[in-house]
């Protein structure tokens, strides 16, 4: 089970550009819209397969959901930082362990000897901690997703070329 426990500070659009690009210039809507903002986000670091905006994760990996007894992969690429690695057992107790970090083809591991299932791991991943380095490319993006949630379109916004020349390039290349 992987759950972000610390959301990021800031949004990928913000509400007034959104409110701007869907001509709305009422405020009855703001939470709605913040809700679809969020969800824009999350189908966006879905499909380009990374977090953009940094948050704070906790991931419990139980002995039967990983490949090796000593090694366990973490949920989500481009992980920035491993905060600890804790074994949790049913009483409520809980055990540090000491692991080491494995990066591969940007996937993240945790390895250690003494693992002892069920293992809490939390850590943070993403890229862009301020709303400034978000790059604008993808807040387009971003926009459109938004605005086909908002007009309630089935339109395919994420199989159109020009977004998925946006979207692969963003899949193949390091924002850091």
């Amino acid at each position: 089970m992987n759950i972000v426990i610390e959301p990021s500070k800031i949004q990928m659009i913000d509400l007034s550009d959104l409110k701007a690009h869907l001509r709305i210039d009422h405020d009855h809507e703001d939470d709605y819209l913040k809700h679809i903002i969020e969800i824009a986000t999350s189908i966006l670091e879905d499909t380009i397969e990374r977090p953009i905006l940094k948050k704070t994760y906790r991931y419990i990996a139980y002995k039967d959901n990983v490949s090796s007894p000593r090694t366990i992969e973490l949920p989500v690429r481009y992980v920035d930082k491993i905060i600890s690695v804790e074994s949790k057992f049913p009483r409520g107790d809980h055990e540090k362990i000491k692991f080491g970090a494995v990066v591969e083809f940007n996937k993240t591991f945790v390895v250690s000897d003494t693992l002892k299932y069920p293992v809490e791991i939390k850590y943070t991943a993403g890229v862009v901690e301020d709303y400034a380095e978000i790059p604008r490319d993808l807040q387009y993006v971003a926009l459109q997703i938004a605005r086909n949630i908002y007009v309630c379109s089935d339109e395919d916004i994420l199989s159109f070329g020009y977004i998925r020349d946006i979207i692969d390039k963003y899949r193949s290349i390091t924002l850091d």
